[in-house]
């Protein structure tokens, strides 16, 4: 592991016996590594150093984000925020929208709780206000933590988890489905989720995918190490040459049903979507100490924060599957919570509206689609082009 309690690379593609495999995969994750860093490091600064208009105002337009309007006029739009520069995608959407009154609501995709963010972070939202003051900034903070060191930086921020987005319709207990696994662990390969951690486990599913975190070449031997630790471990996804496709949410629903019990390895992130996910399916969590939300919904009665250690996970999974808590029963008390805390944003939501100046009625029932459909990636330049202009004061009710 490295010193945050990541997998290293060579950790994540197992031995290799082939010299020259060895020096390609090296070779490929240097050159992989060279170009995500220079996209990260234009995402990241570019957007603050270009004029509101102009022929060089439009250079961060490729810049992808997810972008959800809540309300039209004036607008209230929902986005997720992450990276070292957590508010680069605000600036460059921003940029578009600088005549008009917007509320962003932003939600942190990977944890604010990180001494070298915070600061920055502070002195970006006071450039932000002086550049755009038609704009207004509120952080949906994953724990209360999160939201003390925001507003400590001058942010206005509301503790409101974004695993409240998760859906149960699509997450829940399949009856026809037999348990064949002892865990199931839903992971994206990436050095952050750690998953040797679950290799001791004897009977194990994976549902991965790929972000382009390593080189193609180094997904091919991420899933050929997955795939020689025993013949009692699975990989969900289908495979061509090594190569996974992601499944669909209700394909992901039934491997968990296949399950006795979720896995959450990673040492810090956002909330961790699939962490609600297995409770709204109903199963036991077993995760590692974690910085990052995962952990507001966990119970201790079905959720054991283990040791990032092999043997120590295998225990708790057994621990878990042995107590055989009905699925029904994990799912009611989960529901319990998430309901309350969305009645809380929905509350919020409604005082917004009326602050604003929305014709808006107060809400009746929770305003947000299905996590999947509220990450509707783009370029920002293709949101702006979306949005529709604010309405005159004539054609308002």
């Amino acid at each position: 592991m490295d010193r945050d309690g990541h997998e290293t690379f060579e950790e994540m593609v197992g031995p290799i016996d082939s010299p020259l495999e060895r020096l390609w995969l090296m070779t490929a994750r240097h050159a992989s590594q060279s170009v995500g860093d220079l996209k990260l490091m234009a995402a990241k600064r570019l957007p603050f150093f270009l004029p509101d208009t102009g022929p060089f105002s439009g250079l961060d337009g490729n810049i992808r984000v997810a972008v959800h309007v809540l309300n039209h006029d004036p607008l209230v739009i929902y986005t997720p925020i992450g990276g070292p520069r957590p508010l680069s995608s605000i600036v460059a959407i921003g940029r578009r929208l600088a005549s008009r009154r917007v509320v962003f609501l932003m939600m942190p995709n990977w944890t604010l709780e990180r001494p070298r963010v915070i600061p920055s972070l502070g002195r970006d939202i006071a450039w932000y206000r002086e550049r755009f003051p038609a704009h207004e900034l509120i952080f949906l903070c994953n724990t209360e933590e999160e939201r003390r060191l925001v507003a400590a930086v001058g942010g206005t921020a509301i503790f409101s988890n974004h695993n409240l987005m998760v859906s149960e319709e699509i997450f829940r207990p399949l009856l026809d489905v037999p348990v064949e696994f002892d865990a199931v662990y839903n992971a994206r390969i990436s050095h952050t989720k750690r998953h040797y951690l679950a290799f001791d486990i004897e009977r194990l599913v994976h549902v991965t995918f790929s972000i382009g975190e390593l080189p193609r070449a180094g997904d091919r031997a991420f899933i050929r190490r997955l795939r020689s630790q025993s013949p009692l471990h699975r990989i969900a996804n289908p495979a061509v040459r090594d190569v996974v496709a992601p499944l669909a949410p209700h394909e992901v629903n039934r491997v968990y049903n296949q399950a006795a019990v979720g896995l959450c390895l990673s040492a810090a992130e956002g909330a961790m979507r699939s962490s609600m996910e297995y409770l709204m399916a109903g199963l036991p969590v077993v995760s590692t100490p974690s910085v990052g939300g995962r952990d507001v919904f966990f119970d201790p009665d079905y959720c054991i924060i283990a040791e990032p250690d092999p043997a120590a996970i295998r225990r708790a999974v057994e621990t878990l599957r042995d107590r055989a808590i009905p699925r029904e029963e994990i799912r009611d008390r989960t529901l319990a919570k998430v309901r309350a805390q969305r009645q809380e944003l929905t509350v919020f939501l409604s005082d917004l509206f009326k602050r604003i100046g929305s014709s808006q009625p107060p809400l009746s029932q929770w305003p947000f689609p299905e996590i999947g459909m509220l990450r509707r990636w783009a370029t920002v330049r293709q949101h702006a082009r979306e949005i529709p202009p604010s309405r005159t004061p004539q054609e308002r009710p």
